[in-house]
């Protein structure tokens, strides 16, 4: 659990201070090594939030970030069950 708020702490920390090209794969290899990390959605709205420039309502409905990484979880779920099964 511990690993899991320190592993978010970084991944905001990056989105605040670093460019785009260090925090998105950093986003995603958070979503990678955490188990239903479905908190990544969220720090993707907060990269749209904090990033773009004109703020509307539809953008932050459907962030092309927020979706993908939304993509990401949902086609993981199948392969960490395969996994696990082996392990």
């Amino acid at each position: 659990m511990i690993r899991r708020i320190l592993g978010s702490v970084v991944i905001l920390v990056s989105i605040l201070v670093l460019p785009y090209w260090i925090y998105i794969p950093v986003l995603f290899i958070g979503i990678i090594l955490f188990s239903f990390f479905w908190e990544g959605i969220l720090l993707a709205f907060l990269v749209s939030v904090v990033h773009d420039s004109g703020m509307t309502v539809l953008s932050s409905l459907v962030s092309p970030l927020a979706l993908s990484i939304l993509v990401a979880l949902i086609s993981l779920l199948p392969i960490r069950e395969s996994l696990r099964s082996y392990v």
